[in-house]
């Protein structure tokens, strides 16, 4: 797994930590802190998971030519 994809999934739990946090709490701005975090570090993983994917394609095709 690369670094980007692990750094998403820590922004994705801390943000998921946060979110509890501020609704238990009841700390709204807290809240909205933790949800931006957590799709921040979604996109993240999403985006590097996809890019590796992809690269590991081409050269799995380039070694079969």
């Amino acid at each position: 797994m690369p670094g980007s994809a692990r750094a998403g999934l820590a922004l994705l739990f801390i943000g998921a930590i946060f979110v509890g946090m501020g609704t238990y709490l009841k700390r709204g701005s807290f809240e909205l802190y933790g949800l931006i975090m957590a799709i921040a570090g979604f996109s993240i993983y999403l985006i590097s998971s996809v890019v590796v994917a992809r690269n590991r394609r081409k050269i799995r095709e380039t070694r079969g030519k």
